[in-house]
């Protein structure tokens, strides 16, 4: 592995004020929102070939030394090819990860720089899967863990999480009200915001490099993945950017955000050419990952996606229940939000806009969605 690229710089999507992971601020001084800064360039010789999981590519990741990583055992994740509605496509199995969602490998990276810094209570808020990995890895990190979610979410998700030992904080309400309680709390542990800590989306941009590498140092031509916050849009795009910038690629994949209909902010933004996103709110979703009212990067969202040459589609319930059923008689059995992206790829295929290398990212394991008996029995049915 040659010298490794410089750890990419954080910066203010407001006044644009540059800061180091080593940092651990969540937002900047103006009270602006904090992004990675454009990426270093990366290229084959980056690759740490002796690693598996997140820290393969620690020269695109924050600095901590080998010996401080914090590890549960990550590994490369399965890429699957199907026919779904006779159409060709390529599922990457995230849910393949530590704790099920692909949430690890944020959290991987996220905890080993806190721990590496001395920092030892967290909490964030979830509708879940980011709880969960947080948890596990503040666990196996000797680090106290708080998390505030939703009371209604699937209670295999909240039960994952006690079981790692963190302390829940169940609250009433939806998606946002967790966010605004873990936000408000005095005298609380370090904010580790999945949703607001660019060393998570660093983390989470390995799986692009990871699908660069899974198909033989190429990129694929589209990549669909369910959008709520949209942190795996933006990993995404930063990892397609520092590997063009590399030239390890000569062009950006399209990024194909999808969303519940009845949580569609970004879509309508996009439907209408805005730039920014404003909270729409249609109703619940059975798909809880992607149940953000506005995206709290609505404009990097967009912009990335028009980089990108991609889209924002919707799918419905229906559409999401007959995607998971059928991811089920595949031999997948995911949670309902990695169904969201599959019900958007047969949106793809059915305009014969979908290729042979299409990727679509399974984000989380069915095992810990609970639903009752006759809900499931129902979505199953046909």
């Amino acid at each position: 592995m040659s010298p490794a690229a410089t750890s990419p710089p954080v910066a203010c999507t407001v006044c644009g004020a540059r800061y180091e992971h080593e940092r651990l601020v969540v937002s900047c001084i103006c009270g602006g929102l904090l992004e990675l800064a454009p990426p270093a360039p990366l290229t084959s010789e980056h690759v740490d070939t002796l690693e598996t999981g997140p820290w393969r590519y620690a020269a695109a990741l924050p600095r901590v030394p080998a010996a401080g990583r914090v590890r549960l055992g990550e590994a490369r994740t399965p890429l699957v090819p199907v026919r779904i509605d006779g159409a060709d496509a390529l599922l990457k199995a995230e849910y393949a990860l530590p704790t099920g969602s692909y949430k690890d490998r944020g959290s991987a990276v996220v905890v080993s720089l806190l721990h590496h810094v001395g920092v030892t209570e967290v909490m964030d808020d979830s509708s879940g899967n980011a709880g969960a990995s947080l948890a596990a890895y503040a666990a196996a990190a000797g680090m106290r863990c708080v998390v505030y979610v939703p009371a209604s979410n699937s209670s295999g998700k909240l039960a994952q999480i006690r079981g790692y030992g963190a302390e829940l904080r169940p609250i009433g309400g939806d998606r946002a009200a967790a966010m605004r309680d873990a936000a408000a709390a005095d005298g609380a542990p370090f904010y580790a915001s999945h949703n607001r800590m660019p060393a998570f989306i660093a983390g989470v941009s390995t799986l692009g490099f990871e699908l660069w590498e899974d198909l033989g140092h190429a990129a694929p031509a589209v990549v669909v993945v369910p959008a709520g916050h949209g942190s795996l849009v933006l990993a995404l795009a930063h990892a397609f950017r520092a590997l063009r910038s590399g030239g390890s690629i000569d062009r950006l994949p399209r990024l194909i955000a999808v969303q519940a209909q009845t949580r569609s902010a970004l879509s309508a933004a996009w439907s209408s050419g805005r730039d920014e996103v404003t909270a729409l709110d249609h109703g619940p979703t059975i798909a809880e990952g992607v149940a953000a009212v506005r995206p709290l990067y609505g404009g990097q969202l967009l912009r990335a996606i028009r980089e990108s040459h991609g889209d924002v589609l919707t799918v419905t319930e229906h559409e999401i229940a007959a995607a998971l059923r059928d991811l089920g008689r595949l031999g997948h059995y995911v949670e309902p939000t990695s169904a969201v992206a599959v019900a958007g790829f047969r949106r793809l295929a059915g305009s014969n806009t979908a290729t042979n290398d299409t990727v679509v990212v399974l984000t989380g394991s069915g095992l810990k969605s609970a639903w009752p008996d006759a809900e499931m029995g129902e979505m199953f049915s046909g």
